[in-house]
């Protein structure tokens, strides 16, 4: 059973060819997306052992060993774009995530669901600044709230403003998507507040303080 967490990424799957699980742990997620008809074939990979011996188990277990391929590999760096429609990476931080992406020129046709853990704001940076347009983000709850984007490549840098390196795409409509924003907005307050209290730089204080003002009116709808 997947989470939350898995469950925001699947939905996003294309099912229009082969499902890139990048970092694919147990290899849950290929195996629901296979089992559930979203789509046909499926790779788990990832750069440790351990995890993918874990994921094989698994595969064996559901009895998709011939619709789901494990592959030992550091990110996408030796697995084939042949049939890819999809890319999922998640459970990463935004700087691994964009590295990887970075390394995986080959499977820039396909559409990329990226799950950043931390630093979401660093990852969407690099993503505007190297042609890739955020078509939406989803927000989800488990223990914690997590964004899911869903990215094409276009070839063409999007230009943007601070509030939208925090905010992205989200919107804020559901419970999740205003929680989502709220702890955003939490984070960035606590740091200008942390500024101000050890005496740091006054204006970052304030730049931060302010953002995340913004951040809560945009969540509750005053915007």
């Amino acid at each position: 059973m997947l989470d939350n967490r898995l469950l925001a990424c699947a939905t996003l799957v294309s099912g229009k060819g082969i499902a890139v699980d990048v970092g694919t742990d147990h290899g849950y997620l290929p195996c629901y997306l296979v089992q559930n008809g979203i789509c046909e074939k499926a790779v788990a990979a990832d750069v440790n052992t351990a995890p993918l011996m874990s994921a094989v188990k698994n595969i064996e277990k559901c009895g998709l060993a011939d619709k789901v391929d494990t592959v030992l590999s550091d990110g996408l760096t030796g697995l084939s774009a042949q049939g890819v429609s999809d890319v999922i990476i998640a459970g990463m931080g935004g700087e691994l995530i964009a590295d990887i992406i970075s390394r995986g020129k080959s499977f820039y046709d396909a559409q990329f669901i990226l799950q950043p853990m931390t630093k979401p704001e660093y990852l969407r940076k690099w993503l505007w600044d190297n042609g890739f347009e955020i078509a939406l983000e989803k927000a989800c709850k488990d223990e914690f709230y997590y964004t899911v984007m869903l990215v094409h490549f276009t070839g063409k840098n999007t230009s943007y403003n601070e509030e939208m390196l925090y905010v992205g795409k989200m919107k804020n409509e559901t419970d999740e998507e205003k929680g989502w924003l709220l702890k955003q907005a939490e984070k960035l307050s606590k740091k200008g507040e942390g500024m101000l209290r050890s005496q740091d730089n006054s204006d970052c204080a304030s730049y931060y303080l302010s953002l995340s003002q913004y951040i809560k009116n945009y969540a509750k709808g005053e915007l």
